[in-house]
């Protein structure tokens, strides 16, 4: 008896793409510093005193897409889309006896603020694009961290920063006033921005 030819093999079919039904036009990315503070302190061990300087900063990073549908004519049908994001920074700095000052990596940690959206593209009539509705985002993101900047700030040192020194044994003798940093901790995402096109 004669075995029956097995089935032709079928080959899958591979998945098709579907056409984009946007075209990105351009992007632009980058980062902004919110608020900063630079908070020192004089730490103690083994009678040896260190003097130390607690970063912190809070930042957020932008990205405005302008995109416009797939297979318009023109710019009429442009429009843009928005996405804000939180961090907050932190960096440890210490004096040695020497003189010699040096920093612990900047950390970064994300929070829940966000912002994110779309609208349609403003005709201005100049080459350089508008974009109102994302402005007003940032700017709403923007002022509820700074009126949350002491909470945050507090939170974090009770969870990031006083176990540090806890855990090497260091006693803290005296903190001076808080004065606001002009800068971010160095070497951080905070510190740097960008752009695309």
């Amino acid at each position: 008896m004669q075995a029956e030819a097995p089935p032709p093999v079928v080959q899958p079919s591979a998945p098709t793409t579907p056409p984009a039904a946007f075209v990105v036009l351009s992007r632009d990315d980058g980062s902004e510093i919110v608020t900063s503070v630079d908070v020192p302190l004089v730490l103690a061990k083994g009678g040896r005193t260190e003097d130390v300087l607690v970063r912190r900063a809070l930042f957020i990073t932008a990205s405005i897409t302008v995109v416009r549908p797939a297979g318009a004519a023109d710019a009429a049908s442009d429009g843009y889309r928005w996405r804000y994001e939180a961090f907050l920074q932190r960096q440890i700095c210490f004096t040695s006896m020497t003189g010699l000052f040096s920093c612990t990596l900047a950390q970064v940690e994300s929070l829940p603020d966000k912002a994110t959206g779309e609208a349609p593209l403003p005709a201005t009539g100049s080459d350089a694009p508008v974009f109102p509705e994302a402005d007003a985002a940032k700017r709403r993101l923007t002022e509820g961290l700074r009126a949350r900047a002491g909470a945050l700030f507090e939170a974090d040192r009770r969870a990031n920063v006083d176990p540090v020194f806890k855990a090497a044994g260091a006693a803290v003798l005296k903190a001076a006033p808080r004065r606001p940093a002009g800068q971010p901790a160095t070497g951080g995402p905070a510190a740097g921005g960008g752009s695309g096109g």
